[in-house]
């Protein structure tokens, strides 16, 4: 979930022909020999602008951060994703997830009203707070044309939203993450802004919609990705100052366990858990992704994935770190969007987004030395998520790439089992080992009789290695690097 700066800045990097054109020939992409591209789609170069993905069945939700909404697609077939319809409304950042027919799309823009079309708001609206920005609730009934039903707005609007099922007690939960961004208002301020929004969905009637509690996250002003594992009632929250971990039995009312403060993870980002739930993941967003030096790194884990030992959740424990060793100079390269294979033989693999570093594989069994074992670097975008869904990634691109759809052929994929659906930040307990994938590399084929479209061959043989690199030694430079770390956070957190 970039930061409105980073939204302005990718499109100047655009400008400046930094990224090839929608179109390009995909040849010019670098991978590692176990991964290839199954297919691209970019709708005839309009959809340039991908954010979060959720997956319900044989139907994947595609964020689409500007102008706002999503596409939703039919991945029956993933050699040949077909858009079943495009939903527009204004309102950026449009983070998403999915249950049956409904769609949720976070709004984190200040709006004259909730209705689709209805423009920003004015600088007098956004004073006095009279505004509308939160969460849209789309039915998706009829594929063809998604209608919202509700908008349930939001104090500091909503950034991002994490998707807590309770059919139990016949809803849906939304954890609304937010925080003051740029520029401060009556709702949305450092000083008071210090906690999450709970809407309520109940699902035989989702247009009632409503805010039921607004827990506090304090000391932090508000966070940016929380992941639920509810089997252990448990929730990783990265909290953009410090992460926390999170007491759900009363899902509604989520308690604050323990902090993880970490001096040299610049942006507490994005959460996730082993599928065992004692291995807490954290993805930093170095800078917004603004910073450099990008994937050079110097060394130092600029912008990388840490693992914690959260066996105990009171008492988390630090157990490794790790950053792309591919030395590619960008403005943007940090860790981004991420989920776990879903693997039964106690092996722990996640798949991130990476902008301009691609998306990458890496086995993390051992937390203490991770290790890359596939990565794509898709010419023509920035790699905003990247999810692994029944033999699949997805990935989501920022700028005129558009949607890929990659295939990691490895042999432990055997022992992967297949979902029923899929929001990322909503681990829940992994279905019978019964469905795993029994095809080269457990891929499943793709539905009726199409045959999957051979993978591109890669121009002039080039790929690029990758290994995982694991807690660093420090040296002289990190005080420096880090002086300018938070020289940036200061200048931010001052817009």
């Amino acid at each position: 979930m970039m930061r409105r700066a980073v939204a302005a800045a990718a499109v100047a990097l655009l400008a400046l022909g930094l990224h090839l054109p929608a179109g390009a020939d995909h040849d010019a992409d670098l991978h590692s020999p176990n991964m290839s591209l199954v297919a691209n789609f970019a709708d005839d170069g309009a959809y340039s602008a991908g954010s979060d993905i959720g997956f319900w069945g044989n139907r994947a939700v595609f964020g689409n951060l500007g102008p706002g909404g999503f596409r939703l697609m039919d991945i029956s077939d993933p050699a040949q994703p077909r858009m079943l319809s495009n939903f527009e409304c204004e309102g950026s950042q449009s983070d998403v997830s999915i249950w049956e027919d409904l769609v949720f799309v976070s709004v984190d823009a200040a709006q004259f009203g909730p209705e689709c079309g209805s423009g920003a708001a004015s600088l007098d609206q956004f004073v006095i707070g009279n505004v509308w920005e939160g969460v849209r609730i789309v039915s998706i009934a009829d594929p063809a044309n998604p209608r919202q039903i509700a908008a349930v707005d939001t104090d500091c609007g909503s950034h991002t939203h994490t998707l807590v099922p309770d059919v139990a007690n016949g809803r849906v939960l939304l954890y609304v993450q937010s925080y003051p961004l740029t520029n401060h208002s009556v709702e949305c301020n450092p000083i008071s802004h210090r906690k999450i929004s709970v809407i309520e969905v109940p699902l035989d009637d989702p247009a009632s919609a409503s805010v039921i509690s607004t827990p506090s996250v304090s000391p932090s002003i508000g966070c940016h990705d929380v992941t639920v594992f509810p089997e252990r009632k448990l929730a990783g929250a990265a909290c953009i100052t410090q992460s926390q971990l999170w007491d759900i039995s009363d899902p509604a009312n989520p308690v604050i366990i323990s902090s993880i403060v970490n001096p040299l993870i610049n942006i507490h980002h994005s959460s996730g858990f082993s599928w065992d739930g004692n291995t807490l993941v954290l993805g930093d967003e170095l800078g917004g992704a603004a910073a450099a030096p990008g994937c050079l790194g110097l060394g130092l884990p600029l912008g990388a994935l840490w693992f914690y030992d959260v066996t105990d959740p009171a008492n988390p424990v630090e157990a490794g770190s790790y950053v792309l060793s591919r030395q590619t100079v960008s403005a943007f390269c940090t860790a981004h969007n991420f989920n776990m294979i879903p693997l039964t033989d106690g092996r722990d693999v996640l798949v991130s987004a990476w902008y301009d570093g691609g998306t990458t594989v890496v086995d993390f069994t051992d937390p203490a030395n991770p290790t890359e074992i596939g990565h794509y670097v898709a010419e023509g975008g920035i790699t905003w998520s990247s999810y692994f869904y029944n033999g699949y990634i997805y990935a989501n691109n920022y700028g005129d790439r558009g949607i890929d759809v990659l295939r990691l052929d490895e042999p432990f994929l055997a022992a992967r089992v297949a979902l029923p659906r899929m929001n990322a930040q909503t681990q829940e307990r992994l279905p019978s080992s019964s469905g795993a994938g029994t095809g080269s590399g457990g891929q499943d084929p793709p539905a009726g009789d199409a045959e999957p479209k051979p993978a591109p061959k890669v121009l002039g043989g080039r790929t690029l290695p990758g290994t995982g690199v694991a807690r660093p030694s420090w040296a002289g430079a990190t005080f420096v690097v880090l002086a300018a770390i938070v020289a940036v956070r200061m200048r931010r957190s001052s817009d």
